[in-house]
């Protein structure tokens, strides 16, 4: 059975099967029987029939409605081209008369092609030998076409070269021909390319095939919704025609400083390049365009993110996706805006495009990337952390943020600077010292980037004596026990993360805390029993400076709950007391912005295996709730509990 889409009555009479258009449940769709096909009619926001296009999915695994590209569509069942329904049989079993293909066109309702044809001698040629396959524009590709254009149509050579260039001197069935395929054409030496997508859509040269497939006495006709230009292709490579583009000069000087020139010309591999024009990349900061363009590195990472390793048309983008650049974990965005047009990273592009003989160039109006080459400062500026750079002004670090060669910025967004004491605020923005004490402490002297973090690594930050600690669980990370955000950039200098808190240097270590604190006297004699039994083994009990761990401190409240005969009897067995308290202290920091919710977390500790949680800002340890959270220290993070976290044998034997 032929799996194509045959007609509508805008663009052909055509005989309607027996029974409705439209139907929802599949199992209506095997009354049709034979030959029936299935035509998507692209609607219009006033509900009226625009355009048709063909994507070829066999009529049981479609859907009533679907969408492309913000437009509504509609799925209708008709009979193929070439059969009609015959009356009392289900399906289309009649066989119509074949014709050649310029009749077929005619049929197709291509008029204006089939008269440009017959003016400029084409029509014997295209009716008696073959056989041939046809991309036939419609009469309304012709009605679009630009001045330049239309003046190439009126000059009797031109108009030959370019109706020579929508014939093939082959039978091309679309089902036969493969991805990314180049056709010869009549017109000497130029091809087209033929590409298929995941959405079943099918282009030539870009252009949206509308009806395919159908089969002529000497040929194949395909319907196209524009006119080919024989302009658009060339037989030079990608870096030739950008080299030889004067608007794209600072790409082209761009590839050969990154030395990316060489390999693009020699891909066999088609590529789909964003070139932005001269006037996009003139639009960058000049000392971050200078950057790039004096560095190999920064010209390379830039080039790699507007080179994508598949050919990328535009016609075929329906909704929403993802496509991979060659640059390491970059993706670039292809959408559709409110007026159905595609956009690239939310921007609008045009049909600028240029077919070349190893890929597809589009010249765009605006850069895929814009961190390379930019200082800190910019990132800053550019991720809109306003408040945060009014700081670094203040505290005179701008010159710093620009030329210093390896920093991390922790910035707090705008939001977490207003929440601060306004008297504080007023100190640090009416004092030049304060202020550079306070962005010290949110800068590290070494580059860190999402890959480079790891749980437990420490940064030096610029201010004096301080490390800032770096938290990872899961795919979540922190510093200081602040969630790091995932637009963190990277710049030539250095990379800025946004925390959504302000990072404060702690003043007190663990055992000051909890000698400080009554309510954890009863865990500070524990821990003086421990110590002073065990004290061959004393520096696995003691706080260190260079450990940093996580702490689950339990209250006096927490042993008084034990009842007085059994804490009684737990201070006097220190190897009992040990395995409890070893219970109570994780080797790594775990601050509760970092546990996702309704998760489950098994964390070892000093004794065993236990488990944490999140319920809905609920803090777990095992059964036992964490009532107060996240209290850092000079040493680690201090969790405060109001039960003891049992080893399993005592809950079991309980």
């Amino acid at each position: 059975m032929i799996v194509t889409i045959v007609l509508t009555s805008l663009m052909l009479t055509y005989d309607v099967v027996y029974g409705n258009y439209h139907h929802n449940r599949n199992t209506t769709l095997h009354k049709y029987g034979p030959n029936v096909c299935a035509v998507e009619e692209i609607l219009s926001g006033n509900n009226g029939v625009t355009s048709h296009r063909e994507r070829g999915w066999p009529i049981d695994d479609r859907q009533q409605q679907h969408r492309t590209c913000g437009q509504n569509t509609i799925v209708k069942y008709e009979c193929c081209l070439g059969f009609k329904s015959m009356y009392g049989c289900p399906g289309c079993t009649g066989v119509k008369l074949a014709k050649n293909v310029m009749e077929t066109a005619q049929e197709l309702g291509a008029r204006q092609f089939v008269q440009y044809i017959q003016q400029h001698g084409l029509y014997d040629l295209l009716t008696s030998g073959g056989p041939y396959t046809i991309f036939v524009p419609t009469d309304e590709a012709f009605s679009k076409i630009d001045s330049t254009f239309r003046s190439a149509m009126e000059s009797y050579e031109s108009a030959v070269e370019i109706l020579r260039y929508h014939v093939v001197p082959l039978r091309i069935v679309t089902q036969n021909v493969s991805s990314d395929e180049l056709l010869n054409t009549l017109n000497d030496g130029l091809k087209l390319r033929f590409n298929k997508y995941s959405t079943k859509i099918e282009t030539i040269n870009c252009v949206t095939i509308m009806r395919k497939n159908r089969i002529a006495q000497n040929g194949v006709v395909h319907l196209i919704n524009s006119v080919l230009s024989p302009y658009s292709y060339s037989n030079r490579n990608l870096v030739q025609i950008i080299n030889q583009n004067q608007d794209l000069s600072i790409f082209s000087k761009m590839l050969e400083i990154s030395r990316m020139h060489q390999s693009l010309k020699e891909s066999f591999q088609t590529l789909t390049v964003m070139v932005p024009t001269d006037t996009a990349l003139q639009r960058l900061p000049q000392n971050q365009l200078r950057r790039i363009l004096n560095d190999e590195t920064l010209s390379k990472a830039f080039v790699l993110k507007h080179i994508l390793p598949t050919p990328i048309c535009l016609s075929a983008v329906t909704e929403e996706q993802y496509v991979r650049s060659l640059a390491d974990k970059n993706y670039v965005k292809f959408s559709c805006d409110k007026t159905n047009a595609v956009t690239v990273q939310g921007n609008c592009v045009g049909n600028d495009f240029k077919l070349s003989s190893n890929g597809i160039i589009y010249a765009i109006n605006f850069p895929l990337s814009s961190g390379e080459g930019k200082s800190a400062l910019q990132i800053m500026q550019h991720l809109g952390l306003s408040e945060f750079v009014q700081i670094v002004n203040i505290a005179g670090l701008a010159q710093t943020f620009e030329n210093f060669n390896a920093l991390t910025v922790f910035a707090p967004t705008n939001q977490a600077l207003r929440c601060m004491n306004p008297m504080e605020m007023y100190h640090i923005r009416s004092d030049p010292n304060a202020a550079r004490t306070f962005i010290d402490f949110h800068v590290g002297r070494q580059i860190m980037t999402m890959e480079n973090i790891y749980d437990g690594k420490t940064v030096e930050s610029f201010a004096p004596g301080k490390q800032l600690r770096l938290q990872c669980v899961q795919n979540e990370f922190g510093v200081e026990g602040h969630r790091i955000h995932f637009q963190s950039v990277r710049g030539y200098n250095g990379a800025v993360h946004v925390v959504d808190h302000v990072l404060y240097p702690p003043t007190i270590s663990v055992e000051d805390l909890i000698k400080k604190n009554d309510s954890f006297s009863l865990y500070a004699q524990a821990m003086d029993l421990v110590l002073g039994t065990f004290s061959k083994d004393r520096t696995s009990f003691e706080f260190c400076d260079d450990v940093h761990n996580t702490y689950f401190i339990p209250t006096d409240y927490a042993f008084k709950k034990l009842g007085a005969d059994e804490l009684h009897r737990l201070f006097t067995n220190p190897i009992r007391m040990r395995q409890i308290l070893d219970n109570h202290q994780a080797d790594r920091i775990l601050p509760s912005a970092l546990i996702g919710t309704r998760q489950q977390y098994e964390i070892k500790t000093k004794n065993e295996i236990v488990r944490l949680s999140n319920e809905d800002g609920k803090l777990m340890v095992n059964e036992v709730e964490i009532i107060e959270t996240d209290i850092m220290t000079t040493n680690g993070l201090i969790h405060v509990v109001d039960d003891l976290i049992l080893p399993q044998y005592r809950r079991r034997n309980e």
